[in-house]
């Protein structure tokens, strides 16, 4: 079984016009989640053999804020993910070689959430479901398993198991 993470960056400080949205940092309470998410995934046994980070600030910083978690990890910032589609990232991830592992990507909404609508198949946790269709909350990822290679996944080959986020609740 194969796993992948699609994570949504951490909360980030509001966009302004004196800085690009590119460069947004993360807040305080943004660090403070990246690092629980991190947590949460490995508490729950998930481990993360590649991340595929969006080149934008606030991505990188919640993956460095993940990192820890995650020793073994290989990183590859990509900026593709900044502005993508579904049709990309599923590109990304189905070129991938046999072998890769478990997989997370860090990036943006609204993208992550339809890739996960579209990714999650039959078997697929219900509520985690209705989570998806409201959005993924910054600081939250989704968990999806499929069997295969990543040349095989496709729309609705895995099943997304759970949602996990940095808060208590949300």
């Amino acid at each position: 079984m194969t796993t992948l993470i699609l994570a949504r960056h951490a909360k980030a400080e509001k966009p302004s016009p004196e800085v690009p949205d590119h460069e947004r940092q993360l807040t305080v309470e943004g660090t403070t989640a990246a690092g629980i998410l991190a947590g949460k995934l490995s508490s729950a046994g998930i481990g993360i053999d590649l991340a595929l980070v969006s080149s934008a600030t606030r991505s990188r910083s919640t993956w460095k804020g993940m990192a820890s978690a995650f020793p073994a990890a290989r990183v590859h910032i990509e900026d593709s993910l900044y502005e993508t589609t579904v049709g990309s990232i599923h590109r990304m991830l189905s070129e991938l070689p046999d072998g890769t592992g478990n997989v997370i990507v860090v990036g943006h909404a609204p993208v992550l959430s339809a890739t996960t609508a579209w990714l999650a198949g039959p078997g697929s946790d219900t509520p985690s479901l209705k989570r998806i269709a409201h959005g993924l909350p910054t600081g939250s990822a989704a968990v999806l398993e499929f069997e295969g290679e990543w040349s095989s996944l496709g729309q609705s080959s895995a099943v997304l198991t759970s949602i996990v986020h940095s808060a208590a609740q949300y």
